[in-house]
């Protein structure tokens, strides 16, 4: 089970479109499994004030090194080091059947082919990011790539 790092509590107008359970299950095989942490993000409680497309999932990699100039602090608290993460980001609750059907039928696919494409990441400098978008217009998801990788 991939583990939750932390799960906001969200009003009775917002839903997490998918649970950390159905997350392990969909990645249990990428190589990245061991490795993976989701968060649950309240980014917004209200959905009138979400944006469109609204951003349902994000999916990264990042690695700073630790250097003359780092903070103890930081380094103290693990911020420093490889780590992949999962953040889930809640919807409208009337839209949580329509995103839930496009992450089952594309999304966690697409998600599955970005970790195998980076899957040697691992001890390179930066970060990339894969971040799924649901327009609610077009009920359509959109893929947004960042991809600062060195070394």
């Amino acid at each position: 089970m991939i583990p939750t790092l932390y799960k906001s509590k969200l009003s009775h107008l917002m839903s997490y479109p998918i649970s950390a359970g159905a997350l392990s299950k969909a990645l249990e095989n990428v190589p990245q499994i061991d490795e993976l942490a989701v968060a649950f993000f309240d980014s917004c409680q209200d959905p009138r004030k979400l944006e469109n497309p609204c951003r349902v999932l994000s999916i990264g990699y990042f690695y700073q090194r630790v250097s003359l100039t780092s903070e103890n602090k930081r380094i103290d608290q693990g911020e420093y080091g490889a780590k992949w993460k999962i953040m889930v980001y809640p919807v409208p609750r009337a839209y949580v059947s329509a995103v839930k059907n496009q992450l089952d039928g594309e999304g966690l696919n697409r998600v599955r082919q970005w970790l195998y494409l980076h899957k040697n990441a691992i001890g390179k400098d930066g970060n990339c990011w894969l971040h799924l978008l649901y327009d609610t217009d077009v009920d359509r998801f959109s893929y947004k790539e960042h991809d600062k990788l060195s070394g």
